[in-house]
């Protein structure tokens, strides 16, 4: 299952863990799912936790190469202009169309208000480890 996990989500997972981000990210440590990404929300995941979370330069380097070894890094062809109320949303389902992902895992309202977008499902962590859980 291809899979794109929102920035939050991978912020989640590197500052809370123990929670339902973390067992996401952890399975595509485990290679249980295909996870995919590109540059942009790599930056902001990288630039968050610096600036927010005051990680040194270092560590938020290793952090981010981390996610790129978990995954694989997509360069997305077309801009969209879906969610007007982020457009920093947007880089994510340029992620998800580029890599053909199957799912979008996100805590970000605007995203999931969409539910769906181009049959890309958009799910909250919790319910995609039920789901995942379930199909075991």
């Amino acid at each position: 299952m291809r899979v794109v996990l929102d920035t939050n989500i991978l912020i989640s997972a590197f500052i809370f863990p123990g929670g339902s981000p973390e067992a996401v990210y952890r399975l595509a440590l485990e290679g249980s799912i295909d996870l995919a990404t590109s540059p942009v929300p790599l930056a902001e995941f990288g630039r968050i936790l610096a600036q927010k979370f005051g990680w040194d330069p270092a560590t938020v380097g290793d952090a981010v190469a981390q996610v790129v070894r978990a995954g694989r890094v997509v360069r997305p062809s077309e801009r969209v202009r879906e969610v007007t109320a982020d457009p920093d949303d947007d880089r994510v389902l340029e992620a998800a169309a580029e890599a053909m992902a199957d799912v979008i895992v996100s805590g970000d309202r605007h995203l999931l208000e969409l539910g769906t977008w181009h049959g890309i499902r958009i799910l909250k962590a919790t319910d995609f480890l039920a789901e995942i859980e379930h199909t075991d």
